[in-house]
């Protein structure tokens, strides 16, 4: 079927051979370079803004299988130690290692899977911000016409980004709150709305007698408190 933007137009089938074009056009770059004329400094600066950003544009539609994560992560890691590609050079750290933060004895490599999850995430905050766009109302129409893209809705037969945007739906959630309003859309029991580190919905401590109650049923409709 050919790709469209460098996104493949067919997604179909096992998404891992679908996938594996990522690691060959990660290799055929690394493979043009000599690293052995570079400083540290310099392999740094081209894995921070060539390797780890030509998956991007994928990755922020489709969440990519953990098997081609990895397979990124090994290829960029093999060139980061390695003074001579292709040739492997001695791992002295794990690549979970040197993706710490400089403060914390790393490097600030990205690590792939939680990359592609947060690219993801910011794709459904701006189904959330932006309701009215062309994308949100469509796939409101499909998915969830009578609620909300952070909430679980079983559907038949979603397409594969929709899948992949849904992944992400438990990493927004570590870091959003709804805001009561009236409360007629927030679930007591259900829906983050205490306002903690993390937030979190109430914790009931006696077995829960309505499931489905809102928000707007705890507030004084007189007092509003």
């Amino acid at each position: 079927m050919g790709t469209y933007l460098g996104i493949p137009k067919d997604i179909s089938g096992s998404k891992c051979k679908l996938f594996a074009f990522l690691k060959d056009k990660l290799m055929n770059r690394v493979n043009g370079w000599t690293s052995r004329w570079l400083s540290k400094g310099g392999n740094e600066v081209l894995i921070k803004s060539i390797l780890l950003a030509l998956p991007t544009y994928v990755m922020s539609t489709f969440l990519l299988p953990l098997e081609i994560c990895e397979n990124l992560a090994s290829a960029i890691a093999q060139f980061w130690w390695s003074s001579n590609p292709p040739k492997r050079g001695i791992h002295w750290a794990k690549w979970e290692k040197i993706c710490l933060p400089r403060e914390e004895g790393g490097i600030g490599f990205r690590m792939i899977h939680e990359f592609n999850l947060a690219l993801l995430a910011k794709k459904l905050c701006r189904l959330i911000q932006y309701p009215d766009s062309l994308v949100a109302r469509v796939l409101k129409g499909r998915y969830y016409n009578m609620s909300s893209p952070l909430r679980i809705i079983s559907v038949s037969s979603p397409s594969y980004v929709w899948t992949s945007i849904s992944a992400a739906r438990k990493l927004l959630l570590l870091v959003i709150r709804h805001k009561v309003h009236s409360g007629y859309e927030v679930k007591v029991w259900e829906d983050p709305w205490i306002p903690t580190i993390p937030v979190r919905p109430a914790r009931p401590t006696a077995p829960v007698l309505h499931p489905n109650m809102r928000v707007s049923d705890l507030i004084d409709q007189e007092s509003k408190e």
